[in-house]
This record gives structure tokens, sequence and C-alpha cells, in this order.
């Protein structure tokens, strides 16, 4: 197996050839831009226009609120009483209400093939734009275009043109909701010729760099399958289809029962554009991450730029204009701000350090258009020209910075790949060690199940060894009854104290027999699975009557009992105290000399109750002590036959089953004093 991980890990997938096709088209787009900027740019207004409006012909305007003025009104109004001289283009912003312009119409003087001047207008996306001049007989002509006026009463243009007469009065009737924008100029037919061959040009090399832009997006976005992608793609078709409308094809192309529609699909691409830009950027730098209050605000933005839509066929888009340019705005500023905080962390640098100057320059681009739009200051610029270079500008650095990180996140992919086979090969060879290891403790194993083999054959030889040493413990006191009864039965004799001495040689000995037996059962008693005290009332005096018994038949001790200090009663489990504090005494008279045996009982200091068993025989050192407890411990005495090293060991087993102990002092000559301390215990614990 780990040979295999050497084999994946030995020639990772290259990832230049996919950063150079990454960088290959962005500097394809970057040409494209640049073709796209260049017409746009290149012109030359003093070679084919005659003079503007405002700049080079100056012009009177006139509001009418109510819309009830006429031409003979407007023309017999004085100068003064206009509302202002104006000598810049018309840049009014959103006033919902009719305006009229008037200039003089210069008369140059014009060269052979000249046929005479002509007014050629923009914004296209004006509802409608009247001129009236008189004619020969005094009337006033009038000459009519606009997005609301079907194609077939339009010159076939998409801007407002119409014939001049030179040397007289024109006035300009213009009736829109939307931004009031009036941008003319005077030419003559050569000069016209020229500039609508230039400016179609010009439109058909940027809508060309616009659609290879977008055939490239929306190719990327069927073979990723990417939400970046998918969104940028929206972006830049709702803003190219946007820009077709507001530039007039819409309104041109259109059969004439779409003519309204086509009219009010410059103000729905207006709110649409905001609501695809928060979505772009939303999907870009917001979804799934901890800026919840941001992506919060981006899906405001939508869904308030999509409400915006129905402004348009309800008729009030006038009053709510602003929350588009406003909406750009704060989703551009939300779209910074996320790109900062984003370099902060230094993820994918290149990537959003595009995205920055991307919302950067659309942010920065939109202040003056919006300046422009609301008519706050006059600009010799065209908003729609600076909008739409601003916007192809954005596009392309937007499809750079998605593409950058895509092969930002491809390498991160990569490395990643690289480090899980690393990490497989590591485990690969950790399972190998592992194996190694399950060998080497199957091998341990085995060893320890010999050990074990060999253990219980050791077990055997003790247990053989146990059984032979209580047979030869059951037969002393055996041996003592069939000699009792036997003397008894030979030599009868009528003497009661004779009698009594054999009768209690008789008990004793058989209470040793079942000393031995308890000792042996609760041995195994204890070693149970399921064992458990049965603990209830116990008189303290009964349980030391008991144990005493066996000093009472020693002939060669005397008993000394002290019960004042102890408890009436006790909770206890009295059958184990009573096989522990038999086994206590049972000691005392076998190994102690001749004297004094004392059993004591008592309340201590710790709530215990504590019942010593003290003699006066040879003691013990400090060694046996220590061990004595210990089964099948003998101490000192293993050349007598008597014990076998079970009743000190259940004695305290006992002991600290009933959560006391049993504690030894002893003084070599002296003799030695067991004390068995036993806690209370709850009636029916266990």
């Amino acid at each position: 197996m780990h040979n295999n991980s050497q084999k994946l890990t030995a020639n990772p997938p290259p990832i230049q050839s996919h950063t150079a096709c990454c960088w290959l088209g962005a500097l394809w787009v970057c040409l494209l831009v640049v073709i796209a900027l260049w017409p746009a740019t290149a012109r030359s207004s003093t070679l084919f226009a005659t003079a503007q409006l405002g700049w080079d012909i100056p012009m009177d305007r006139l509001n009418d609120p109510l819309g009830h003025l006429g031409p003979d009104a407007v023309a017999a109004t004085e100068t003064s009483a206009m509302t202002s001289r104006l000598s810049t283009p018309l840049n009014a912003g959103y006033l919902g209400h009719t305006v009229w312009l008037r200039f003089e119409v210069p008369a140059p003087t014009l060269g052979p093939g000249q046929e005479g001047l002509w007014l050629l207008a923009q914004p296209t996306y004006l509802d409608f734009v009247t001129l009236y001049q008189k004619g020969v007989n005094g009337e006033w002509l009038e000459q009519t275009s606009g997005d609301l006026v079907p194609p077939n009463q339009k010159v076939g243009i998409r801007q407002h043109l119409f014939r001049l007469v030179p040397g007289q009065t024109a006035l300009v009737r213009i009736q829109t909701t939307s931004a009031i924008q009036f941008q003319a100029e005077v030419l003559t037919t050569e000069a016209l010729a020229v500039e609508l061959a230039r400016s179609e040009r010009g439109m058909g090399l940027y809508f060309g760099a616009m659609a290879i832009l977008l055939v490239c997006i929306w190719a990327a976005t069927a073979i990723f399958r990417t939400r970046a992608l998918f969104s940028l793609a929206v972006l830049g078709t709702v803003s190219t289809i946007h820009i077709f409308n507001v530039r007039g094809y819409g309104s041109l192309w259109s059969p004439d029962e779409f003519t309204v529609w086509a009219s009010h699909a410059v103000g729905i691409g207006a709110f649409l554009l905001p609501a695809t830009l928060a979505w772009q950027i939303k999907e870009q730098l917001t979804r799934g991450t901890r800026y919840r209050r941001t992506d919060r605000l981006l899906t405001f933005l939508i869904a308030l730029n999509l409400l915006g839509t129905l402004s348009v066929p309800l008729g009030f888009y006038p009053a709510v204009a602003w929350v588009n340019l406003v909406s750009l705005l704060a989703a551009d500023v939300a779209g910074v701000a996320m790109c900062l905080l984003t370099l902060r962390r230094r993820d994918r640098i290149a990537a959003h350090a595009l995205l920055l100057a991307a919302y950067g320059l659309h942010g920065l681009g939109g202040v003056p258009i919006a300046i422009l739009m609301t008519g706050l200051v006059p600009l010799r610029i065209d908003a729609t020209s600076l909008w739409q270079l601003e916007a192809i500008a954005f596009t392309s650095l937007l499809a750079i910075a998605v593409f950058v990180g895509m092969v930002a996140r491809y390498r991160q992919a990569q490395l990643a790949k690289d480090r899980a086979i690393e990490r497989l090969a590591l485990s690969e060879h950790s399972l190998e060690e592992r194996i190694e290891q399950r060998t080497a403790q199957l091998t341990e194993a085995q060893t320890a199940l010999g050990q074990a083999l060999e253990n219980e054959r050791t077990l055997r030889d003790e247990q053989k060894q146990f059984f032979h040493m209580i047979s030869h413990e059951f037969r002393t006191p055996l041996a003592v009854i069939d000699s009792a009864a036997a003397e008894q039965q030979a030599f009868p004799s009528p003497d009661l104290p004779s009698q009594t001495d054999r009768a209690a040689q008789i008990r004793r000995a058989c209470r040793r027999l079942t000393s031995l037996v308890d000792s042996c059962l609760i041995n195994e008693r204890l070693d149970s699975a399921g064992f458990s005290l049965q603990a209830s009332p116990t008189r303290v005096s009964d349980l030391l009557q008991h144990a005493a018994q066996l000093v009472h038949w020693s002939p060669r001790h005397h008993l000394q009992l002290f019960t004042d200090a102890a408890p009436e009663e006790w909770v206890c489990d009295a059958t184990l105290v009573h096989i522990a504090l038999s086994n206590l005494v049972d000691n005392a008279v076998k190994y102690a000399a001749a004297g004094e045996i004392f059993i004591a009982a008592r309340r201590g200091e710790s709530g215990l109750l504590e019942i010593s068993v003290a003699d006066e025989g040879s003691g013990m050192s400090l060694d046996v002590m220590n061990r004595i407890f210990e089964r099948f411990e003998r101490g000192d005495r293993t050349d007598q036959s008597r014990g076998f090293g079970l009743g000190l060991w259940v004695a305290r087993r006992v002991a600290r089953l009933h959560g006391g102990d049993i504690t030894v002092e002893s003084t070599v000559g002296e003799g030695t004093c067991f004390t068995l301390s036993l806690q209370a215990q709850r009636i029916g614990q266990g």
C-alpha cells in the first residue's frame, strides 16, 4: 500500500498550464476593453460638429409644470421671464414636468453639396422630444421623436434627429419620466453622416467586445457551474441589455405595439442593475461567511430594487428613481469593505485585490454619473457614455478577479490533494507499523497465555496444598472429639466436673470445626460477584458473648470482658462479624500462653464500633505484623500444625466491607492486641 501512495505522489498533475490559460484569458479581455474604449474616446468634435447647444449656442429654458404652454406662448415669452439662460447642455435631473428650450439656429455659409442643417440630440430614452420652427407661411412646423413614439413615426436612427431651418428660432419641448438631459449638436449633412457612422461603428465595437466577454463568461459558467460565475454572467448580461436599451436600440427595433414596454425597459433595467450587482457581491464575498449583517443588507438591496421595477409600469418611477442610484453606491461600498476585510486576513490576495479595484472603480465611476443624472453639476460629458465605458471595464475586472480566484482555489485544492495523498502514505506506513505492533502483541499474548497456563498449574498445586492443610486441620478437632468421646465411653465417671471438662473439649473442637468451615465458606462467598452485606440491628453484647465462649472452653485462659463503653446495638452483618470475632479470639486461644484474654468494645472518636482482642502471649515482630493479614499467611508458626492462614485475612475483609479495618499492636514477649473497627450500616443495604 505504501508503494501505491508513492506512485500517486510521484507525478502530481501540473497546475501551471491552468494558470497560464487564465492569465491569457485575462489579457484577451483587457484587449477587448481597449478595442471598445478606443472608438468612444477617439473623437474630433471640431471636424464634424458645427456647434453644440449650450456650449456654442446659448439657449433659454422655460419650465412648464402644467404642460399647457404652446409654441406661441414660449416664443413670445421674454428672455428675462425664462427660468434660466443656459450656457451648458440641459441637465435638470428628475423633474417630472415639461421643459422648453429656445435657441437661435445659426446661419452658416454652406458649401457646395451641403443641403442644410440638422439637430442630433440625446439621450435617446427621453419619452417625447418635439422641435418647433416656423414655416414659410408662418405656421409652426412640428417634428417629434422619443422612445414612446412608434418607430414608424420617426426617422430610422436611434438618436433624436430634426431638420433645422438656418437663421430662425427653434423651440424644443421635452416631456419624460426619466432624468431630463438634453445634449444636441447642430451639424451639416456631411458632418451628420460622418458622425452617425462614427457613433454606430463605436457602438458596434463596444457591443462586440461585450458579446465576446459574455460568451466567455457564460461558457465558463456552463463548464465550472459556480454561483460566482453565474451571478457575474447575469450581471454582465443585464448591464449589456440595459446599455442596449439606454442607447435606444430597443425602442428603435421593437414593433409598434411594444413601444411602451421598450420605453419601460430603461427604467426596469435601472432597478435590475443594482439588484444583480448586490447579488453578485453576495455570491462572491458574503454567502456562507460570518458577515451575516452585510449579507442581509445585500439581500435587502436585491429585494428593494426588484420591488422598484414595479414603479415603472405603475407610473411613479421619477419619485423612486434615486433608490437605484443609492443602492448601487451601497452595494459598491459593501463590496469594497468586504474586500478590505478579506485582504487583512491575507486570503486570496490577488483575486480580492482585483475585486477591490473593480468595486472601487464602479463606485467612483458611479459618483459623477449620479451627479449628472440628478442634475447637480453640469458637465461636458455624456453620462451614458461614461457609464458605458465604466461598465465594460468593471465587468472585465470582475471576470479577471473571478478567474484568478478560481485558479487560487484550484491551487489550494491541488495542494490539499497532495497533502491528502501524503497523509494517505503516512497512514499506510502507520498501518504497516501497527500491523507489526499487533503481531508483536499477539506474540506477547501467546507468551502471556503460556504464563497463565503455568499459573493455573501453580494454582492447582496450591489448591492441593490447601486441601492437604484443611484435611490436616480437620483431623485435630476430630481427634479431640473422638478421644473425649472414647474416654467417656471407656471410663464413664459419675464425677460431674470430669464430664463437664470432656463436654467442653468436645464443644471447643466442634467450634473449631465450625470456624474452619465458616472461614472456607466465607472465603468463597466474599469472592462471588453478587455478594452483599445483610445488615440488621444486632446487640453488641451478643456478638462479644458468642466469641467469648471460645475462652470459656479453654482451661488455660481466663476471660476479661469490657462492654461498659459499647453501644447497646449496632447495624451490621451479624454472621460475618461473628466469623471475624471468632477468628480473632480463636487465634488468641491457640497461640497465646496461659493467662488472661481481654475482649473490649467501645465507640471510637471517629464514630466506629471498635472491638479489641488482646492476649498475654509471646507477641510478634514488625515483619510478621506487616504480612500477617495476607491469605495463607501463618506468621512465624509454619512449623506448627495449627491454622492455615485464612482467619485474619477473612477478618480484615469483613471489617473493610463494613467500612472499617483491623489494626494490630504487638510487642515481642508481651502480647498482641487486634482491634476490629466497624461502621454502622443502613438497614437493607446491599
